[in-house]
């Protein structure tokens, strides 16, 4: 991999922020990394062994060798050939045959003069389209972090899916006891228990179906990165409480669109791409003008110095000089070729221009999302803090003998819910958050 692109690659972790309970001032926006460490290591290492990324590796090997080609046309040629040959010869004004040993080589070497900056162009749009593999390893790197973020996450929901699922098959499992028990007694009807009986089994249901979600999330997220599963005990239990990042997010939005050109990797690569559609509509206006070439060679053939041509001779040549080559009419070959690159050019610059407006529209769009989902976060916190504090109250009833342990339990499902929602809150605003850098490139890039 190029080094600088790697060293790239790894500043995708450079942002730190202190994960503190609660909505609070933050002034950098936290990622799902700065919460979760380990997934900072999971995301270093998916760069080396994700599937995804391994074929871009290759993708790089295969610009690499793409440059070289590119560049070749500046380097001066050497080639030839050799063949030797026992001949027999049947001529008319000698009887029998005529035996003899024939050589023929030509070793030849030819040095591009000038070309009126063709092949010049050419290389260094072979350059452009290197540096444009790199920005597209780059860029596919971005999505697997993101996607990888979101898997994570999504890994932490299903495991709180399952404690909340777990917990309301207990419960319904000692509900049906107790109503089991009174059915035995004829204290109940048939009737009376049916539903009863029904909501356990729809909450083993629920279980079992939560189990089934989180061993294919734990399976599939092996697969995305490339790295062996992930256990129960290296999942977090559930993400906690999050900083408030909506004035570094308006501050980031207004650097983003104070720019004269935006600096992501999409950007960069169509103002790379107009770049090479001028040099290509300059390399096909030389078309139809002559090439210059110094040229040096050596080549032995037959010769005939007799008007009898079947008498012949071995011939030796050496040479050097200057080659011109022009190609005056070509069917209007080049016309159409520069017609075509000039209109691809116009086409590659209409298309960055609406690029353009479609990112400023992007970020602004991503931003206010941000915002959406921290006003729903801030709710979401208040409820739960709320239904704690009832959770809390209610135990200490229990205690005093003034609660039941139904009561305690009912707190308790209502607590375990809305820790549910509030981790889904979580999860969604992170992944605003992340969304909105991702655009930016700001996702995980230093700010040192």
């Amino acid at each position: 991999m190029n080094y600088f692109l790697h060293k790239r690659i790894l500043g995708l972790f450079g942002i730190f922020a202190l994960g503190l309970g609660g909505v609070w001032a933050a002034e950098t926006p936290q990622l799902a990394e700065d919460i979760f460490p380990e997934l900072r290591q999971i995301l270093a290492e998916a760069a080396k062994q994700s599937p995804r990324m391994l074929a871009q590796d290759l993708d790089l090997l295969m610009a690499d060798g793409d440059l070289v080609q590119a560049k070749s046309g500046m380097l001066p040629r050497l080639g030839g050939y050799y063949q030797k040959s026992k001949t027999k010869d049947v001529r008319e004004d000698v009887t029998g045959t005529l035996d003899s040993n024939k050589t023929y080589y030509s070793v030849s070497f030819s040095q591009p003069i000038f070309h009126w900056g063709a092949l010049r162009n050419n290389a260094k749009a072979g350059e452009i389209r290197r540096l444009i593999a790199d920005e597209n390893y780059a860029e596919a790197y971005r999505i697997l972090a993101q996607e990888i973020r979101a898997n994570y996450l999504g890994l932490i929901m299903t495991k709180v899916g399952v404690r909340v699922s777990s917990f309301n098959r207990k419960l319904a499992e000692e509900k049906l006891a107790v109503e089991e028990e009174r059915l035995q007694k004829k204290v109940i009807s048939e009737g009376a228990i049916f539903q009863t009986r029904i909501d356990a089994e729809q909450a083993r249901l629920a279980l079992d179906t939560a189990e089934w979600y989180f061993l294919n999330a734990k399976q599939d997220f092996s697969l995305l990165t490339g790295q062996p599963q992930l256990t129960d005990a290296q999942i977090p239990n559930g993400i906690p409480g999050l900083m408030e990042s909506k004035p570094a997010i308006d501050r980031m939005l207004a650097g983003f669109l104070a720019q004269a050109e935006p600096n992501t990797a999409s950007a960069r690569i169509l103002r790379q791409q107009i770049e090479i559609d001028d040099l290509n509509y300059r390399s096909q206006k030389t078309g139809l003008r002559p090439k210059l070439n110094f040229v040096l060679g050596v080549s032995q053939d037959e010769q005939s110095y007799t008007t009898n041509l079947a008498q012949k001779y071995a011939l030796q040549s050496q040479y050097a000089g200057l080659q011109v080559s022009w190609n005056i009419f070509d069917g209007f070959a080049t016309r159409g070729a520069v017609t075509s690159a000039l209109a691809r050019k116009r086409l590659d610059e209409r298309n960055y221009r609406v690029f353009t407006e479609r990112l400023a529209h992007d970020a602004r769009k991503a931003a206010k999302a941000v915002e959406l989902a921290q006003r729903q976060l801030a709710i979401s916190e208040r409820l739960l803090d709320n239904a704690g504090n009832f959770l809390a109250y209610t135990k200490e009833d229990f205690k005093r003998g003034q609660a039941s342990e139904t009561a305690v339990n009912n707190a308790q499902a209502n607590y375990n819910s809305l820790e549910h929602s509030a981790n889904s809150v979580r999860r969604d605003y992170l992944l605003r958050v992340s969304e909105f850098l991702s655009l930016i490139e700001e996702a995980g890039v230093s700010k040192n």
